[in-house]
């Protein structure tokens, strides 16, 4: 009985797939799907770079940053100028890290691996950056 429905099933089904046309794409069909995509993606904006922090405002920190290193460090104590003449910086001096950590103490071969690894991942970062942009870029 089993065996019955089975093949009847199975003549049906045969009945139905042949009975079937094929529907085929158009001839532009790869072409209009990408067209519609490319509209998409220009008007998604969710993958616009846009940085936190301008070049404006980090140029301004970085201007105000070096101004502030300048009159710490070239700001003479008989000339010192506003709130820096009641600061004291007689901690700085008495501060010595050979005390902190007086028992560690790194081979050459650690240190030149640790220059190596800085200066290799100091040149990767950029590299992936463009890679990365390029990929979101896909014009």
């Amino acid at each position: 009985m089993k065996d019955n429905i089975e093949n009847l099933l199975d003549e049906l089904s045969k009945k139905v797939i042949t009975a079937s046309n094929l529907e085929t794409p158009s001839l532009d069909f790869t072409a209009n799907i990408m067209s519609n995509i490319n509209v998409v993606v220009k008007q998604s904006e969710s993958t616009i770079y846009k940085p936190l922090i301008s070049k404006k405002a980090w140029f301004i920190i970085a201007v105000i940053f070096i101004v502030v290193c300048a009159c710490v460090l070239l700001g003479n104590t008989s000339e010192s100028i506003g709130w820096f003449t009641d600061v004291d910086f007689s901690f700085v001096s008495s501060f010595n890290m050979a005390n902190v950590l007086p028992e560690i103490s790194f081979s050459k071969t650690v240190l030149y691996a640790i220059v190596v690894l800085t200066f290799m991942l100091f040149i990767q970062i950029p590299l992936l950056k463009k890679y990365f942009d390029n990929q979101i870029n896909f014009e």
